[in-house]
């Protein structure tokens, strides 16, 4: 039985990041905005941005499902008994990209890649080794059936081709 190691505050605020901004420090700020700025200028921004967000309502689509894989994936890991820190999660393309700090987490992500593919409902998950540093692993998710490539089908090895890092 392997023993949890307690994470530290600093580390617990960061996997968090995203609820902290949007249940606290964002209707704060939209309130402080308000009360300075008056109500035709607070009316005028308000809905400037919600122009622009039905603008790049494709963009705020993909970054809500990119947090959203992220959850999914920060639940699954503790029943891989992996705990590597998930980095940034990013849209790309119609891929979402993970970044992961943890050098010891590639071969054994690699190994659960149909379990992580269940987790965050897709078809197949991407596991990757970063191509300029050892300890950062990239997780590439892609909701649809990708063709396929014979170098994704090869086992772990130190050197991956990655199509995401060129």
């Amino acid at each position: 039985m392997t023993s949890k190691q307690a994470s530290s505050f600093l580390v617990r605020l960061y996997h968090w990041r995203w609820e902290i901004l949007s249940l606290t420090l964002l209707p704060y700020g939209v309130v402080v905005f308000a009360l300075w700025a008056g109500p035709v200028w607070a009316s005028v921004t308000l809905g400037s941005a919600l122009g622009l967000a039905v603008l790049r309502r494709r963009s705020v689509r993909a970054r809500i499902q990119a947090v959203r894989l992220q959850h999914r994936l920060r639940a699954t890991f503790p029943l891989l008994r992996l705990r590597p820190a998930i980095l940034w999660s990013r849209p790309r393309g119609g891929d979402i990209v993970v970044s992961l700090f943890g050098r010891e987490a590639f071969e054994h992500l690699h190994r659960k890649r149909s379990v992580l593919a269940a987790a965050c409902g897709v078809p197949e998950v991407y596991v990757d080794r970063h191509p300029r540093y050892a300890s950062l692993v990239t997780l590439t998710i892609s909701p649809t059936e990708a063709r396929r490539e014979p170098s994704r089908a090869l086992p772990p090895s130190n050197v991956v081709p990655l199509r995401v890092h060129s």
